[in-house]
């Protein structure tokens, strides 16, 4: 669900490559709903949606597993995505991951290096309708993400809107995107590189402007230039002539246009071409398990805990035991496919602790809500943030009701999880308490434990208060003893 245009791509895995059954899109031009406080107008969420209803008719029978929605920079940055959300919802029942802009930018470059052969160093663009995303790699590995708020859609509207294209618009629009371009950090200005690539739509209309021209797409900035020139001799965007550029998009041209000149006058950049890859190509992939993405996700984690000095084996206790929990209520609960989160939440619940022990699951909470995690979504993020800041003492009752239904009854029940891992291994001991098994009720979850309760009597005071606990967000918690 991008900025200008929402996508939808149904393929199948086939002896560990992508084949694609259908493929469409619809122009929704979302970004063109936000206005200067990042509020998303009525029309653009009713665009949003009506092009959703349609949508399900293709694929509204798969199973969540085979099913992965993902918004970009709009959604990212509008105040009342909720709204959108929430409509989205009851459209189709799955998950919307609206995912960061570095997320973004790391997708984009996955795509690309799962379609087509990357050099030793590579560097790659990709103006969206909101965001423009601009990736240094090594072959196939992303060496550095960063995502710029100038995009096809949103310059349209601040430089464009009424349609005319003058010299004047074209200089606020490149003097708007140098800006944006100064703020990449220094790897960018090195020149070190030896393929230079760019994706989407906008440079793909680029490069079939410059192909009715020239003979062939490869853009440079003296042909760039041209194509500037002679859009400002058409004077308006109703008067433009190119054959080979899709009517829809050639309204956008002059908007993408600029941002892709300012990317060659900023950086050391001499030709680009165009890359048949893009988001939707890193998605799909990693939805298949093609590649690297739990490996992706894992290496996140992984690098976490050591940057923060994590005690493993401590957390590979607690991983444990929350395995154990999770299995004995995943199908009832329906958390089949939370089964990594509720993981990588054990691994790094301590992971504040370096900061402060009394209150490091609200440091923790803070670390995970605000650090870059290559392979996250900004939801799977902040619902990882949300098991960590809950996984002990009293329970964050002001942030859980301010959530949807769904996603509260997701996070309580993930919650009681970790905080049960947490204390059944509490004080290190050597080897846990033991459960002897886990069920569901209508109303909450039975724990029976393997330990007669005059053994334990300090534990059963710890289950007595973590009742309370949950009573509070109406999940019954219910325990016996050998």
């Amino acid at each position: 669900m991008g900025s200008n245009s929402f996508h939808l791509v149904i393929a199948r895995e086939q002896d560990g490559s992508i084949q694609i059954l259908h493929k469409e899109k619809q122009l929704v031009q979302l970004a063109d709903g936000l206005d200067d406080n990042n509020i998303l107008s009525d029309v653009a969420i009713s665009r949003g949606i009506a092009c959703l209803q349609e949508f399900k008719q293709r694929f509204s029978s798969l199973p969540l597993p085979q099913v992965r929605m993902v918004a970009t920079y709009t959604l990212r940055v509008a105040k009342n995505r909720e709204a959108f959300l929430e409509a989205a919802q009851k459209v189709l029942p799955y998950p919307i991951e609206v995912v960061s802009g570095h997320e973004e930018a790391r997708l984009i470059y996955s795509g690309i290096a799962h379609t087509q052969v990357l050099a030793a160093r590579n560097l790659v663009i990709d103006i969206g309708g909101g965001s423009t995303e601009v990736v240094l790699g090594s072959r196939s590995r992303a060496s550095s993400l960063s995502s710029l708020r100038c995009g096809c859609v949103s310059y349209n509207q601040r430089f464009f809107k009424d349609g005319v294209i003058s010299a004047a618009a074209f200089n606020a629009a490149l003097s708007a995107a140098d800006k944006q371009f100064a703020s990449l950090s220094k790897e960018y200005f090195s020149g070190d590189w030896d393929l230079t690539l760019g994706s989407s739509g906008s440079v793909k209309a680029i490069c079939e402007a410059l192909l009715q021209f020239y003979g062939d797409d490869t853009v440079t900035m003296a042909r760039l230039k041209q194509l500037k020139q002679q859009l400002i001799s058409w004077g308006h965007v109703n008067n433009i002539v190119l054959e080979n550029v899709d009517s829809k998009r050639a309204p956008l041209l002059p908007a993408g246009l600029a941002i892709m000149i300012s990317f060659f006058r900023r950086l050391p950049v001499t030709s680009l071409e165009f890359a048949n890859g893009a988001l939707r190509e890193g998605v799909l992939y990693e939805l298949a398990g093609i590649g690297t993405f739990s490996d992706i996700r894992q290496r996140t984690v992984d690098s976490m805990a050591q940057l923060y000095h994590i005690d493993r084996q401590h957390a590979e206790k607690v991983r444990l035991t929350a395995m154990t929990l999770f299995d004995g209520v995943a199908d009832s609960w329906g958390l089949a496919d939370q089964r990594h989160t509720l993981e990588y939440a054990a691994i790094l619940h301590e992971i504040g602790i370096h900061i402060s022990s009394r209150a490091h699951h609200k440091h923790g909470a803070y670390i995970i809500a605000n650090s870059d995690m290559p392979g996250f979504g900004e939801q799977q993020q902040q619902l990882l943030a949300r098991l960590i800041g809950n996984q002990r003492k009293k329970l964050d009752l002001e942030r859980l009701t301010q959530l949807d239904e769904p996603e509260k009854r997701l996070s309580i029940r993930l919650i009681a999880l970790i905080r049960l891992a947490v204390l059944l291994n509490l004080g290190r001991i050597a080897s846990g308490i033991h459960i002897s098994s886990v069920s569901t009720s209508e109303q909450g979850l039975n724990l029976a434990l393997k330990e007669p309760k005059h053994r334990i009597s300090l534990f059963v005071k710890d289950l007595q208060r973590e009742q309370k606990q949950m009573a509070n967000v109406a999940l019954d918690l219910q325990f016996s003893f050998a």
